[in-house]
């Protein structure tokens, strides 16, 4: 590379001509223009023009190899809107890279309807797995879809109408910016079979009733919403736990025995850019694990099939911790001393247990290495013939330890 700054331009529906003469000439006066097809149809012949190829992220390791050329990247709109951009920031620093962008789709679609940006939640269904949308879907919300294709916008209305939230509203826009510009506006109940262009993208104000279903986006979800073999840990008890984890974003979290999964999930929840790793041993409950995760649609689990604490040393160290199952057993005391191992400074460790094993474990790591001792029980009103009565569960002994920085 030479010290020239890559210009890596967004543009708008228009092409290089709705572009500021100034931008234009950042292009015009390139050695090799690189983009996809599209941004490439107006550039005059006399550029060298490379489109993308299937792997982007090879081409631009080429790109930090040319040298003594002035390299040019187009973009759609914001390129750091779920664009190239943040491709291209992986490979370079700012100091070496211009950004010059145009307004974003979601700016151009929201200037449209006449609505706020700060109040819209923004999810891209390029190549993601569709049920990434269920955990956006919230009564009272309003959320900006990037389509994958054609048929998004047919697959949310099913799934909006299967989930009982046919009194919302939804935009469908396609072609923003060009000549063909399209803007539907619909009642989710009221939609039926339509054709859309490949380039849409969708906008849903959430309008719900009481049959309308949806999972909170909080902790301490009801039980019932989990499929499992009665090895979860409960609601009250999870919204505990999951408190006194201190969740925070950008962070690694392992969770040991997971049960169900919903520690993880709801984990998720707050911190959504968390690497989270699962791991379970039980065969059975890592299906259970698998079809909570699909039904919540989690992208940031990592579910392992395997032993702790064998696996431990293969994984990304982790901030967190928490150990919710395998404390009875013969390894208990291994499982928590490797754990310890591998904490990083600073980190955060809860461990629950039911059996008086685990609470005398749990009472010697205490005595060892302080932290805090819990013990909590819940009791629910249960109706027995005409009465009723409080039906308590079994105790859960739970220890919290944060790691501090002379800590092995």
């Amino acid at each position: 590379m030479t010290d020239r700054k890559i210009q890596l331009i967004g543009m708008g529906a228009g092409g290089i001509e709705s572009l500021p003469n100034s931008h234009k000439e950042l292009i015009l006066s390139a050695d090799i223009i690189f983009g996809a097809k599209r941004h490439l149809e107006d550039i005059p012949i006399n550029i060298k023009k490379k489109s993308w190829s299937k792997n982007i992220r090879n081409d631009l390791k080429k790109i930090k190899n040319l040298k003594n050329k002035k390299i040019c990247i187009l973009a759609t709109g914001d390129p750091l809107f779920y664009g190239v951009g943040n491709l291209v920031m992986e490979f370079f620093s700012i100091d070496e890279v211009d950004i010059l962008p145009s307004p974003s789709i979601l700016s151009l679609c929201c200037a449209k309807i006449g609505q706020n940006i700060k109040d819209v939640d923004v999810v891209s269904l390029h190549g993601r797995d569709f049920s990434s949308i269920i955990r956006y879907l919230q009564p009272n919300s309003k959320l900006f879809i990037l389509s994958q294709d054609k048929n998004t916008p047919i697959k949310i209305i099913k799934l909006l109408k299967d989930l009982n939230f046919e009194k919302s509203i939804i935009y469908i826009f396609e072609n923003v910016g060009r000549g063909d510009e399209k803007i539907t506006k619909k009642i989710i109940k009221d939609c039926h079979n339509f054709n859309c262009t490949n380039l849409n993208s969708v906008f849903i104000d959430f309008r719900s009733s009481k049959d309308t279903i949806f999972y909170p986006d909080s902790v301490g979800l009801p039980d019932s919403l989990y499929k499992n073999d009665g090895q979860i840990t409960k609601s009250e008890i999870r919204a505990i736990t999951i408190s006194k984890l201190e969740p925070l974003n950008s962070t690694v979290m392992w969770d040991i025995g997971g049960g169900s999964g919903s520690i993880s999930i709801e984990w998720s929840n707050i911190a959504n850019d968390a690497k989270i790793f699962t791991i379970e041993q039980n065969k059975k409950r890592i299906g259970y694990i698998r079809e909570n995760i699909k039904k919540f649609g989690i992208k940031n689990i990592t579910l392992l099939h395997e032993s702790a604490p064998d696996i431990f040393e293969t994984l990304e160290k982790p901030n967190r911790i928490f150990i919710g199952g395998g404390l009875a057993s013969d390894k208990g005391d291994e499982i928590i001393n490797k754990s310890l191992d591998c904490l990083m400074q600073t980190g955060i460790i809860v461990a629950n247990g039911v059996t008086a094993e685990t609470e005398n474990l749990l009472i010697d790591m205490y005595k060892a290495f302080g932290g805090e001792l819990s013990k909590y029980s819940v009791s629910n009103l249960k109706k027995i013939g005409k009465l009723h009565a409080w039906d308590q569960q079994m105790y859960v002994t739970q220890w919290k330890y944060k790691k501090g920085p002379n800590a092995r």
